[in-house]
């Protein structure tokens, strides 16, 4: 569902000051890879240990994202000004697609929040190779600036809870992207074709219907069945999350149970 890259390649190859950017973003992009993973959601981790120059770089990380199956495609950067300084800068969200500019905001914000850094928010930028080459929506996350002490310092102190700050909000990108895709075709459904749409009605066998009932009310049941099939990948763990807040439905977990079984 989600691929993010290292935007430079080891020691030297990006900005340098008071860290250097292609040895932080490696950490980062391994880091953030792993707390994705723990929060359930597919990802796909780009590490460039070839290219030899930065537009041998930027080819390879364009090309690698685009032979992913990803709906958003995520570039991790360090900021640089035209010299050092003491003062903090802050931290930023790049992007071209204008879909995607509330979901920069969001980052952008979250990013600050968590590692206390000046909030520069989204920028629309047209003329990046990463952004203007990959396939999906895709943003670049300036972490904040590595020739700002400033910065330098808030980032060490609070690099975990930024970690954590930019999986949480990726996570809440997926989560709500999924619930308007299973929303969207139910309503549709029940406009267009009523004799299909799913009730009561739907079970023809009372006693059929009663026994489903019957699984579905054995809560404790239920929520292991739904940690099972999260952990084979038969779906996303929003719908744990659903059940835990009382709205998934009877029908939502006959279907579920169905995604488990072909998992099996």
């Amino acid at each position: 569902m989600l691929t993010i890259s290292a935007g430079h390649y080891g020691k030297g190859t990006g900005a340098s000051g008071y860290m250097d950017e292609g040895v932080e973003t490696v950490l980062v992009v391994q880091e953030l890879g792993n707390k994705l993973q723990q929060k359930g959601i597919k990802v796909t981790t780009i590490i460039d240990k070839q290219s030899k120059s930065q537009k041998q770089n930027l080819a390879y990380l364009v090309k690698r994202h685009n032979a992913t199956v990803r709906e958003l495609d995520v570039s991790i950067h360090f900021n640089s000004a035209r010299s050092k300084q003491k003062e903090g800068i802050g931290t930023e969200v790049l992007y071209v697609n204008p879909t995607i500019s509330p979901f920069a905001e969001k980052m952008s914000s979250e990013i600050a929040k968590a590692g206390m850094f000046k909030n520069r928010g989204a920028k629309h930028r047209t003329n990046l190779a990463f952004l203007n080459g990959t396939t999906k929506k895709a943003i670049i996350i300036e972490i904040c600036f590595v020739n700002s002490e400033q910065d330098a310092k808030l980032y060490r102190s609070n690099k975990d809870q930024i970690i954590e700050g930019i999986a949480e909000t990726l996570r809440s990108y997926f989560l709500k992207t999924s619930l308007q895709m299973t929303t969207k075709p139910s309503t549709l459904v029940a406009q267009t074709n009523p004799i299909t749409r799913m009730d009561a009605q739907s079970i023809t066998s009372r006693a059929l219907q009663q026994k489903v009932e019957e699984i579905f009310n054995d809560k404790e049941a239920v929520r292991e069945e739904l940690k099972q099939g999260i952990r084979l990948g038969a779906f996303q763990p929003l719908w744990l999350e659903k059940f835990n807040r009382g709205t998934l439905t009877l029908y939502d977990y006959i279907a579920l149970t169905a995604l488990l079984y072909q998992k099996k």
